[in-house]
């Protein structure tokens, strides 16, 4: 009887146990926060500029540091009782890896944490994590200012999205990608403490986190930096070989390019840069992509401030759909041309910009190149319409059932091993993809290969993974990376182990176990991500 009487007490208590588990399971979020779970305005956060489609179940727009934490410690609650939590934060929308992508819950500052402060005496901007970068542009402008981290989508993409990805762009060759000019950093941890990460003393080092970074970079910075070498920027995996450098100490650069798996950045302080007063832009002709490697050595010799490319399939897409600016370029270039490179050239003075850009036109010409310079300022600013549409243009107007398929778009390889990389590019293009897009920040090495693949059929898998497999073996090879700065999201991640090796890996699992132990922070992204993945979400 007593046996009886103590099962009973005993399966009641389970039973009230899982009921409790399954009310936390189940909670709402607490009314003080704004949210929605209304299905289409879910849609609308289910895709970004990447081909991936995850459905979230809801949208948090907080509008403080204080409510990101309350977020955070209901995430914790809901992990106790489900293991298929997680948090990912978005911006513009404008990632082309998926990184922004979940099934369970965004977070969405656009909506009210979107303050731009600007001090024209330290050139700095101090910005919340919900602003645009159109929004600190036109502030920092208004004091002849500008931010470096300047990609191509730069009018409509978030500065929450540029430092998740380290974004960089057409001014990076000067003045570096994202994560360079950043000064510090305020960032909500998974266990939801709030911390401001800057540069300092090694002596200084005293939260367990970053001692057990330290340890980390310690144990395997040198063969990451080594493979990381030769090239200005990557996005791919951590950046913990940056982490370390003498006596300081930073992990700025681990977070930037991080995709929100490390922890929730809500505001950050930039360094901003003059806007260049006195520019010249040449516009070269080439008929081979192998040429690429003799421009870019001129214009690097010659200290182009910007070296941006597009081919000829991007510009027949150009003229039909974007004919204003396509059409103004025809005077300056040869339509038989294979590819196209833009140079502008940026001096102290005018005098000065004008004698670097002409030894370099004059050096491009007496090698057999079609050179032009373009002075009309309408004309020069069409010609970087096109390359800032570039990849718009490849992704939007194709054959019904073919499409652009950012996956080895992202790519850089040292800049002097470009014709090596091109070399060995064209066989495995033609081999795995009868079209492609070309472009990219070539002065960096960053090259933007956009293949289009046939979907009419199904997902095309074997073509997709196949020329992935081999593009990044070539990558490998010549010291490149897999990513310069779109980062990995779900198209990458499943391919890091195998072009870092376990060791790389181990760090980088490591350092996700430091920073996000119960993995709620944007998981499967960096660490965790499959090839089922891939296909799983593919559109």
């Amino acid at each position: 009887m007593i046996v009886v009487i103590f099962i009973g007490v005993l399966l009641t208590s389970l039973v009230a146990l899982i009921v409790v588990f399954i009310t936390i399971g189940k909670k709402k979020p607490t009314s003080v926060l704004e949210y929605t779970e209304d299905t289409k305005t879910l849609e609308a956060y289910a895709t970004d500029v990447s081909w991936f489609r995850m459905l979230p179940k809801r949208v948090y727009y907080p509008k403080s540091v204080s409510e990101i934490v309350a977020i955070v410690k209901d995430a914790q609650l809901r992990k106790a009782s489900w293991d298929h939590v997680a948090l990912t934060v978005r911006a513009g929308g404008t990632c082309m890896s998926g990184g922004s992508l979940t099934e369970d819950t965004v977070i969405d500052m656009t909506k009210y944490m979107k303050q731009v402060s600007v001090d024209p005496v330290s050139k700095t901007a101090t910005v919340e994590m919900g602003a645009y970068f159109r929004d600190i542009e036109d502030e920092a402008k208004k004091y002849g200012l500008m931010f470096a981290g300047y990609p191509s989508s730069h009018r409509i993409c978030g500065i929450a999205g540029m430092i998740g990805n380290n974004a960089s762009g057409e001014k990076s060759l000067r003045g570096g990608a994202t994560g360079d000019n950043i000064l510090s950093m305020e960032v909500v941890y998974a266990d939801g403490t709030v911390h401001t990460i800057e540069e300092k003393e090694l002596s200084a080092v005293t939260e367990k986190e970053e001692r057990d970074l330290f340890l980390v970079a310690q144990m395997y910075g040198e063969k990451l930096r080594a493979m990381n070498a030769h090239i200005k920027k990557a996005a791919a995996g951590y950046r913990f070989d940056k982490v370390i450098k003498g006596n300081r100490f930073n992990a700025i650069p681990l977070f930037a390019g991080s995709q929100g798996t490390l922890g929730i950045v809500t505001k950050a302080t930039l360094k901003l840069i003059p806007i260049p007063e006195h520019t010249e832009l040449l516009v070269v002709s080439a008929t081979s992509l192998t040429q690429l490697s003799e421009v870019v050595e001129s214009g690097l010799h010659h200290h182009a401030e910007s070296l941006e490319t597009f081919d000829k399939h991007t510009f027949a897409k150009a003229r039909m759909y974007l004919s204003e600016h396509a059409n103004r370029l025809l005077p300056y270039i040869s339509e038989t041309a294979e590819l196209f490179i833009l140079m502008q050239f940026s001096e102290t003075t005018h005098e000065e910009t004008h004698t670097v850009t002409e030894a370099c036109f004059k050096e491009l010409l007496s090698a057999g190149f079609h050179v032009a310079m373009i002075t009309n300022r309408e004309d020069e600013a069409s010609a970087w319409q096109v390359r800032r549409n570039s990849f718009t243009l490849m992704k939007n107007y194709n054959e019904k059932g073919q499409r652009a398929f950012p996956c080895i778009e992202d790519v850089i390889v040292p800049p002097d091993r470009i014709g090596e990389f091109v070399t060995g590019l064209l066989p495995i293009l033609s081999a795995r993809t009868k079209h492609y897009g070309f472009h990219g920040h070539i002065g960096d090495g960053s090259l933007r290969i956009v293949p289009v693949f046939d979907f009419t059929s199904g997902k095309p898998m074997a073509e997709i993974t196949g020329l992935m497999d081999d593009v990044f073996a070539l990558v490998k090879q010549l010291g490149g990376s897999i990513s310069a700065d779109h980062s990995d999201g779900i198209i990458r991640t499943p391919y890091l182990e195998s072009f870092y090796g376990d060791e790389i890996m181990t760090a980088f699992k490591k350092i996700k176990a430091i920073y996000d132990p119960h993995n709620i922070l944007n998981p499967c992204k960096k660490v965790g991500g499959t090839i089922a993945n891939i296909e799983k979400y593919l559109r």
